[in-house]
Order: structure tokens, then sequence, then C-alpha cells
């Protein structure tokens, strides 16, 4: 190959100079950017004229991000070239690495530009800005090497260190570019072949019933949303990779209002205007089908529950459909199947439990005829009631339903002989959710055991001797809904106090049912 003229030999020398001291000032500087600015200055609310530039400049970042990448892999082709051709060819790659530095140069400023605005956070983004630093100062090194081995010849240690340098701007070349494709287009080897022939696969439980927001909702969101709003991610400071993360929302926005598809951004931003900068997911990512859609605002639309299952809320016809479309034919066979074995299951242990109770059932209602029977034909869930037999029943008549205290649901002993001792055992009814003790003898004493019952839900305690002290038990209490204190010598205040703590309690984890209240008028007695 003929050698480069020598006019062009003398203009590297004699530029070489400054082209040093520039490319060091653009290493020096490039090291320090992460020092320059604040987070948050450049954003959409930007007042100051500089924040303004800056989110401007931001937005050219993803046109030169490209440029070095590409520059420098025909570096890399040439490079590869001339060690193939043993020294027949001999590369000049200076201008290559001119215009890789150069354009790189732009890709990170105009990166860092966007890094400000607060758009996008998290330790992924962190990740992709120190590698695009590093890359950004290697690729200008290994130009100033290459451009000195130009004007000083390949003697001494310029070549070689121009290699090493060059082999390590490839490596942060790929961390980076790796980081920048997993915050756009989410990690690649999560869809290698081994990685899905890992994944867990549903339980036939969780086929037969799936959790709503387990199964169904998160699944959408992770295949739609989760790579921009997830762990090592969050653009707008939002995260949708847990139910708690959704709930506190954004920076600016809320994400998620249980039963308000319009204050719920993850709803309304879907229905906006592709050409909306809010419209989410972003133009130019895969969208959510029309089902997808529907299936979140049915979720929201029901109060967003966390861990209810299919079986435990409304499906339309319109939302099975929609379901069925997320699901392959192969899937929703083993859903069906695992569905009828659920039920065949289910029904076996039905026709069991009742077989066991059968025995406690005729004893009971042979002394107390009608007091104990099922509360429906579907289940094995138990209501007992003195109605009939109030005016006998006492602590020692307690004994006779103990056999099946297990599956009893409803316990009405109201205006029964019933005291503190008769519920001694209380703590055996861990189906308990409604409790009637109106009109009886019980005192602040029994309290306590009430208060362990944890799937206790409405609690009446009308005209019973019961205190401020005693009700202070009950104070947190997660299940109850109701509790009437009407004709008690329970105060006002005392009654108010127990309903904030169990509405305080009620909204750490507000799933299905109403607000708790605690009734101290004349509906108590009902």
């Amino acid at each position: 190959m003929s050698k480069e003229p020598y006019c062009f030999r003398s203009l590297q020398k004699k530029f070489y100079l400054p082209v040093l001291i520039a490319g060091v000032i653009a290493i020096i500087l490039t090291s320090i950017m992460p020092t320059i600015g604040e987070v948050g200055m450049a954003s959409e609310k930007a007042q100051t004229v500089i924040g303004q530039w800056v989110a401007f400049f931001g937005e050219f970042h993803p046109l030169f991000l490209h440029l070095p990448i590409g520059a420098l892999m025909l570096v890399f082709l040439m490079e590869a070239a001339g060690l193939a051709s043993r020294g027949r060819y001999k590369p000049n790659t200076t201008l290559g690495l001119f215009f890789a530095s150069v354009t790189g140069l732009f890709a990170v400023v105009f990166g860092y530009c966007l890094y400000l605005t607060g758009e996008f956070s998290g330790e992924l983004v962190e990740s992709h800005k120190r590698d695009g630093i590093i890359f950004t100062v290697l690729l200008i090194g290994s130009f100033l090497l290459r451009y000195t081995t130009d004007v000083k010849g390949s003697g001494g240690l310029w070549r070689p260190a121009y290699y090493m340098a060059l082999g390590a701007t490839g490596v942060m070349m790929m961390s980076a570019g790796h980081h920048g494709g997993e915050m756009t287009h989410g990690d690649p080897m999560d869809k290698a072949p081994w990685n899905k022939e890992e994944e867990d696969k549903p339980s036939q439980e969780e086929l037969a019933d799936p959790v709503v927001y387990t199964h169904i909702i998160h699944p959408i969101l992770d295949a739609k949303c989760i790579s921009c709003h997830g762990e090592n991610k969050q653009k707008g400071g939002l995260r949708m990779d847990s139910f708690a993360a959704l709930l506190d929302g954004g920076n600016d926005e809320v994400c998620l209002e249980p039963g308000d598809l319009k204050k719920s951004a993850m709803i309304s931003f879907l229905h906006l205007p592709m050409e909306d900068d809010l419209h989410m997911p972003p133009e130019g990512k895969t969208q959510l089908t029309k089902e997808e859609i529907q299936i979140l605002e049915w979720w929201v639309a029901m109060g967003a529950p966390e861990k209810a299952k299919r079986s435990e809320v409304e499906v339309t016809p319109e939302i099975a459909k929609a379901l069925e479309s997320l699901m392959t034919p192969e899937e929703i066979a083993a859903m069906e199947k695992a569905q009828e074995e659920a039920r065949i299951k289910k029904e076996k242990e039905l026709a069991a439990t009742r077989e066991r109770l059968a025995k406690g059932l005729e004893k009971v209602n042979h002394k107390y005829p009608g007091s104990l029977k099922y509360i429906s034909q579907e289940g094995t869930d138990l209501s007992f009631s003195v109605v009939s037999y109030r005016k006998t029943f006492n602590d020692d008549n307690m004994e006779i339903i103990n056999s099946v205290a297990s599956e009893i649901a409803e316990l009405d002993l109201g205006a029964s002989m019933v005291t503190d001792k008769g519920l001694a055992k209380i703590d055996q009814f861990t189906k308990l959710k409604v409790l009637k003790l109106n009109e009886t003898g019980i005192t602040d004493a029994a309290l306590p055991q009430l208060a362990k019952l944890k799937n206790l839900e409405v609690l009446n305690l009308y005209g019973t001797p019961v205190t401020d002290k005693g009700v202070k038990v009950l104070h947190g209490h997660t299940g109850l809904k109701k509790v009437y204190l009407w004709n008690t010598k329970v105060s006002e205040a005392a009654a108010k106090e127990l309903e904030k703590s169990l509405r305080e309690a009620f909204s750490k984890n507000p799933e299905g049912g109403i607000e708790p209240e605690v009734i101290l008028g004349i509906t108590g007695k009902e």
C-alpha cells in the first residue's frame, strides 16, 4: 500500500499539540460532568432558561448515540483486517477515531442533559450514565494515542498502549450499550430459551383460581410497562413492579387510585392521543391490546384488590373473554382441566367435612332443634342461634357446640344467659365472622378473648356492661367492620377512638368490604 502524502503527515504534526490539549480538556470536562447541574433542573416544569435549553439538548441524545458506536466498529474492522493481512494492509484509523470521539462527546453531553430532566432514574440509568462517561473518556484517549503513534512513529509503547485503550473502549461500549438497550427494551437475557424453561410454571391451584393481581395484572404490566418503570429504571420517578409501588405513584402523577379510573394515571394515560408525550406506552413501544386495557380497567374499577382471587370477584362474560385472549389454547385447556380438578376436589372435601360434622349437628339440633344449620349448600360454614332458647341457654350449654366450633361462622347468643365464663373457649371458633352478644352478661373480662378472633367482622355488644377501658383491646383489629355499642358504658369519645383505630388498620389493607364503623345508635339492637 502506498505511503501517506507528505503534506498530510505535516498537517498532523502541525495540529498535534492543539489536538492533544483539546483532547485532554475534553477528557477532564467529561470526567467532571456528573458534578454539574442537579437532577430535575431541566424537567418539563423548568422555569429557568438554562433548564429549558438543557431539556432541549437532551432530546438529541438518541440522534447521536449510535454514531460513535458505528464509527468504532469500523475502526475494529479495519484493525482486524490489518492484523489478518500480517502487515500488508496498514489501516489508518485516526480519522475514524476522531469522528467517533466527537460524536461520542456529543452523545454523552446530550445524554447527561436528558439525565438532568429527571425523567429517568434508577440503578440502570446510573450504570448507563457511568459507563457512557467512561466509554467517551477511553474513546478520546484511544484517538489521542493513535494520533501520537502517527506523529511519533510506532516505536516504543505508543502502539501497545493504543491497542489496550481500544480494547477497553470496546468493553465499555458493550457495557454502556447493554445498559442503554436494557433501559429501552429490557434485558435480552430474560428472553433466552434457557430462562424460559426455568420460569416458574403456575401450580394447579393458581391455574384453577389465579390471584387477579399476581397472575393477571402484573404479567400485563411486566410485558408493557415495567421495562421503563421497574427496579432499575424509573421514568418520571414511577415504579410499577409491585402493588405498593403502584400506590406510591410517580413524581407528579397518581398512578393507581383504587376504584377511580380517571384519577389513575395507569388507565387515563392509555387513552391519550398517541402523539401526546404522556401517552403510555410511548409511541414506538408495543401498545396494550384492547383486551389488556379492558382487564386493567376492570381491576382498577373494582378497587384494585391485591390478593383477591378470580373466584372472589365479579367476572362478566366480556371480561372472561378478554382474560382468555391472554392465553394460548394450551393454557386455556390446562386452566379448564385445573378448574375441573379443583371442583371435584372441593366437592370431595365438602362431603368429607359434612360427614365429619353430621354427628355434631345431630347432637346440637336434638337438644336445640333448628338452632344449628349450614349457611349455604355450597359450603361447610355453620350458623348457630339461641333465639328460641335464650331464656335457658347458659355457660354450661356452650359445651354442646364445641364439637363443631371450628366451622361456625355466625354465632348468635343475644339475650341468652351466657357470661364471660361461657366464652373461655371462644378462640376455638376460628371461622367466626359474626358474633352477637347483645343483652348478655359479657363484661370487659371477655373482650381480650374476642380480640383473638382474626376473622371476626361484626361484633354486637349492645346492652352489655362493657366500658371504655375494655374496648381498647379491640383497637387495631384488622377484620372488624361493625361494632355495636349502644346502651353500654362506652362513651362517645371512646367509640370514636375505636372507630379511628379500626379504620387505620383497614387503610393498610383495604381489600373488599366497607370502612369499619362503631355504632352507638339504636341500630345496634338489630
